[in-house]
């Protein structure tokens, strides 16, 4: 095969990316996500209710810091009419485009609910700044790095939990998130910082390969996560927003089953 025209050089930039991006993203402390946690024991036999016939042990497995159980991204495939927030006849989850995760960081900063638009709260907060970043693939074929990186994993348990995992959604400044997405030595950085702030509190993979940390991983200086002021009030306000909204979807199985 011939030589490429126009080389490939990211490599000889990947350290540099990636001690950039560690200055300027946002992960939620730990405190918080203890915080969370410790809520889930005891919500998971209310949901379990009310919640139909999804199998709800996929969002509560231990140390599950999952703030909305039940809900997942919605793929292509699945889109109807009026999808958005409605029941999936196949599993009972609730499909939705990328709103539930942004209740979280909405409720830190603000105290509230996430809204957007013009006038919605997300922008005015200065929260619009930031995309959010899921570490950990929270989609069934979004896995094969991690099938790598981690000495065990399980095939047998969707990834849906991730998709409002607290401690799987990052903050980072618009238009720097795609090397989070497809840089794998990035990638592997961001596992290996989740699990010094948090541990392995994930259900379908552990042991981490610490082989393949980059090199540079130790030249990534992270910024601290940040303990807000009122920060237990605001996530009490968010575990009870989560309840009501949960359980007002879930009161209209009957008529809000979405059929694909």
């Amino acid at each position: 095969m011939n030589e490429p025209v126009f080389k490939d050089y990211s490599k000889d930039v990947e350290a540099n990316i990636a001690i950039a991006l560690g200055k300027v993203c946002h992960h939620i402390h730990p405190k918080i996500i203890e915080r969370i946690t410790k809520a889930n024991t005891g919500f998971k036999e209310e949901f379990k209710q009310y919640c139909g016939k999804l199998n709800s042990e996929i969002f509560f497995y231990q140390n599950s810091d999952c703030v909305f159980p039940g809900v997942r991204r919605c793929i292509n495939a699945e889109k109807s009419d009026k999808w958005k927030n409605k029941i999936y006849s196949e599993d009972y989850t609730i499909l939705n485009d990328n709103t539930f995760p942004r209740h979280i960081w909405a409720f830190l900063s603000e105290n509230k609910s996430y809204s957007g638009g013009t006038n919605g709260m997300w922008g005015k907060s200065g929260l619009g700044n930031f995309e959010l970043a899921h570490i950990f693939g929270h989609k069934t074929d979004e896995k094969e790095l991690e099938k790598k990186v981690f000495t065990t994993f399980n095939d047998n348990i969707p990834p849906y939990s991730l998709f409002t995992s607290a401690s799987n959604v990052v903050l980072i400044p618009n238009g720097l998130m795609k090397p989070t997405d497809k840089s794998e030595g990035i990638k592997i950085a961001f596992y290996k910082r989740h699990i010094e702030l948090y541990g392995e509190n994930f259900c379908i993979h552990n042991g981490f390969k610490e082989e393949l940390l980059p090199k540079y991983y130790s030249e990534i200086e992270w910024s601290e996560p940040i303990l807000p002021k009122d920060w237990k009030i605001k996530i009490d306000n968010l575990l009870k927003y989560r309840r009501k909204r949960l359980k007002d979807i879930y009161s209209k199985i009957d008529r809000e089953i979405v059929n694909l």
